[in-house]
């Protein structure tokens, strides 16, 4: 009697093994990711792997996806895509044929429990290549060497007009009378080697 209970037993979970279940799901694109471009509104197939390559299967334009008969055990669903990023789902089926599913969205992330037909959605669609920046007339004011530049200029150009207006205007033509006798190469030389003084002598003696 006990041989004929075990022997029916490995015959059940046999049956159960052979005949499985069926996993599938369906692959769409939430509001925040754009769809790829169709002329017919049809999703374009994506590969959906089965436990790291033991299966696969294409899907189809609706996005539906099926693998059947997957006899009981523990099974990785992967979708492939070079421009979208799709969940991980693992998948449980038991002896009796039940499907329980968990939904990785990205590596290291909680698991979810998710209900099945699995609901495969693109997280993000993949960028390659960094969008070129525009040209921006605040990158060319934030740049040391412009500052550089027209910090001089406009101080060249302001700094009179503001001494102009803090000084006198006697004071300020004074100044300027000073800066021009200064500024004379010929008038230094005089009042470094005494120039000015000789010619005052040259002139008393010419009297």
């Amino acid at each position: 009697m006990t041989w004929l209970a075990s022997f029916a037993l490995v015959w059940a979970a046999l049956v159960a093994t052979a005949i499985g279940a069926n996993i599938e799901g369906t692959i769409s694109f939430p509001a925040g990711v754009a769809a790829p471009e169709s002329t017919d509104g049809a999703i374009p197939s994506f590969q959906v792997v089965l436990d790291g390559g033991a299966r696969s299967t294409l899907s189809k334009q609706d996005g539906h996806f099926i693998f059947h008969d997957v006899p009981a055990g523990r099974y990785t669903v992967d979708i492939h895509s070079p421009v979208y990023m799709f969940s991980q789902f693992k998948v449980d089926i038991s002896a009796s044929g039940d499907v329980r599913a968990l939904e990785f969205k990205y590596p290291g992330t909680p698991k979810i429990a998710v209900t099945h037909p699995l609901a495969a959605e693109a997280l993000v669609k993949v960028q390659y290549f960094q969008p070129r920046e525009k040209f921006s007339a605040m990158d060319l004011v934030r740049n040391p060497s412009f500052l550089g530049l027209i910090v001089p200029i406009v101080l060249v150009w302001l700094l009179p007009k503001l001494t102009e207006s803090m000084l006198d205007p006697e004071e300020f033509k004074q100044a300027q009378e000073e800066m021009g006798a200064v500024g004379d190469p010929q008038a230094m030389l005089k009042g470094l080697f005494g120039g000015g003084s000789g010619d005052a002598k040259d002139e008393e003696d010419s009297d």
